[in-house]
Parts: structure tokens; sequence; C-alpha cells
């Protein structure tokens, strides 16, 4: 705990051991399991949430989906006070996604995600076999945490799907963030994740803190590609108050993700 907030990290990439090509840092660390979650711990996050994703540039099949879920399912158990799984689908298999939703919910997995457009087999959120899936997801309560497409795709997304609630990530530059803040104030279930681009730019927070609410918002690092210290005092260093804090840091991820414990 860092200055008396519990800091929820929302998005990010844990290691599995038994997946091989798992997503790591460009300098090549952490690259096992125990020091990715040794890594989180002295960065200051109490409790975190995320996808296990591939590093390799090609396509993988339905099958190695289902292995980093069954990896991220398995870290899930084996840290169930500190890690909260989130599971993935794959453009282009619609029943087989939406069977791999139903397995994992039955087994009380809430998050979708982070689905990333190059790595699981998509072009548009708002294609006719994508909004099968997130209608999946929808009527089942999960949370979807999206890696962004472009903002008229999010927009078509969420005219399409009312009642879905969606993370999207890493809120951009300027540009995007003043039509990101709009879509947020457009759309009920629409909210973003800080992590990636835009929270290093001084006052975007507080921006869209005044603009959609802090309620909007939620913390993220993407590690192990992105600084977990950088991401936390790029919040702690903004002129919100406490109370924005305190929902971004974790009570906005609490009420997404159904775990009022945490």
């Amino acid at each position: 705990m860092i200055e008396g907030y519990r800091i929820i990290d929302a998005h990010c990439h844990p290691i599995a051991d038994e997946v091989g090509g798992c997503l790591v840092n460009a300098y090549g660390t952490p690259d096992r399991e125990k020091d990715f979650f040794a890594e989180m711990r002295s960065g200051g996050i109490d409790f975190c949430c995320g996808s296990v994703i591939l590093a390799s540039a090609e396509t993988p099949g339905m099958d190695r989906i289902r292995q980093c879920n069954e990896a991220a399912f398995r870290l899930g158990q084996e840290h169930p006070d500190y890690y909260q799984p989130g599971v993935c689908i794959m453009g282009g298999f619609v029943r087989e996604s939406i069977a791999e939703l139903e397995k994992y919910h039955r087994q009380g997995v809430t998050w979708l995600g982070e689905i990333v457009p190059y790595r699981h087999g998509l072009t548009a959120y708002s294609s006719p076999e994508m909004l099968q899936i997130f209608a999946a997801a929808r009527d089942l309560g999960m949370t979807v945490n999206i890696h962004p497409t472009n903002n008229e795709d999010i927009s078509c997304l969420m005219e399409n799907l009312p009642g879905l609630n969606v993370v999207a990530a890493h809120p951009g530059e300027r540009p995007n963030v003043l039509e990101r803040a709009e879509m947020m104030r457009r759309f009920p279930g629409l909210h973003w994740d800080l992590s990636g681009t835009g929270l290093f730019r001084w006052g975007m927070l507080r921006y869209l803190v005044n603009r959609c609410g802090a309620e909007k918002l939620l913390f993220g690092t993407d590690f192990p590609i992105c600084s977990i210290a950088m991401q936390i005092y790029g919040v702690l260093a903004e002129h919100i108050s406490d109370e924005a804090r305190t929902a971004i840091f974790s009570g906005n991820f609490k009420r997404l993700s159904g775990r009022a414990e945490s």
C-alpha cells in the first residue's frame, strides 16, 4: 500500500511459466512468473488483473488461446488474494470463444481481456462476429478490457451493445483524449484504463476527471511493458481529490469486476 491507497492494477500481463513465448518487456525481464509477482509487489501493487498474452507476432490458434486462459486461471487459483485472471478469445472462432467465456464464468471469472486485435485475430470490435462474442460477455455480466482500435469502431461497439461494460486501454495523446472524454460521457458503459500512452502528459488525468468523472477511469500499468512506479506517481502527482484517487486506484475496479473484497 502506498500513501494510504489500496492500488489495484486493472491492466497487466502476468508471466506463466508453462506458456512459452509469454509477453515480456523488450529488455528481457521479468521472464518467470515468480519474478513478475515479486516486481508487482515491490512496485506497490496490492492486487492485479489481466490476461496472459503471447509475445509471438504470429496470430495464435484457438488452442494457444485456451492454453493462455488455463495458465491465467491457474495463476488466479494460486494467488487468489493478489491476482484475478482475465480470459481471452479469438476472432473468427465465435462458438469456441463463447464456450471459453461460459467455461470460466462458471468458475467465477468476471474479466475478459485485455483483447488485442493484432494478437487475437480481429480487425474491428464492431464486426458481426465480435458483437456475438461481446454480447455473450455482456449477458454473463463480464467486463471487457480492449486495446483500442479506433474511436469510431469503439463507438459502434457501444452503440450496438448497450449494457456492456467496456474498459478501453491507453488514453493516448491529446486529440484522442479529447474525443475519448466525450465518448465516455456519451456511453454509460465505456471506461478507460490509464496504462500505456497518456498518463505521462501532466494534466491529462485531471482533464478526464473534470470532464467525465473519476468513476470512468481505472488504474493500470501494462506491466511488464511499462513502469509500475511511473504509473502510480502519475496518479499521485495530479491535482485531483483523494476521493478521485481512491476511485481510480481501486473503487472502480471493484465495482466493474464484482470483487468487493479486493
